[in-house]
């Protein structure tokens, strides 16, 4: 019997949240994988690529096309991605959500845009996902606004900090 309402994965797929792209592969606006979402925050995506040699992008959510339900997709070309937004820094946990680490919060993450499939993904059969367990919130650790861009710390709230990334990078 067919059923004419989506399934339950089509609905996850549209009801996608930041946190839900954590592990997601993203390319760049010259389709170039890069590497895969490793932390969140409200203002920042942090790519991480490579196991060995281990490069992290700290990349402002301004500059995300959006999700097609399989890729998240930036407006900016790998070149510019090294050239402005490659730290050698491993993402706080304690200033982002990093899965296995769920210490960061936030009351507000921007809309995710979502836009049509530039690909298709090739379906497995018989292939399931693996999940993971999540550690309780790290509790009493005082809250740090920095840039991870350019280095500033001087912010008080969630809010300066997103007006500074908006305006200076």
């Amino acid at each position: 019997m067919t059923s004419s309402s989506p399934s339950n994965e089509e609905e996850q797929e549209k009801e996608k949240t930041w946190i839900g792209l954590i592990d997601e592969s993203v390319h760049t606006f010259d389709d170039i994988d890069i590497g895969d979402i490793d932390a969140v925050s409200r203002d920042f995506v942090v790519v991480k690529r490579g196991f060995v040699n281990v490069h992290y992008y700290y990349i402002p959510i301004s500059k995300v096309e959006g999700w097609d339900s399989h890729i998240l997709w930036l407006k900016i070309t790998e070149e510019e991605v090294i050239r402005n937004y490659e730290r050698d820094l491993i993402p706080d946990p304690t200033r982002y959500y990093v899965k296995d680490y769920p210490a960061y919060s936030t009351d507000y993450y921007p809309e995710l845009t979502m836009i049509p499939s530039r690909y298709t993904r090739p379906i497995y059969p018989g292939i399931g996902t693996i999940t993971s367990t999540k550690t309780a919130p790290i509790s009493d650790v005082p809250i740090i606004h920095k840039c991870d861009i350019c280095g500033s710390s001087g912010f008080k709230t969630e809010d300066e900090l997103s007006y500074h990334v908006r305006t200076t990078h």
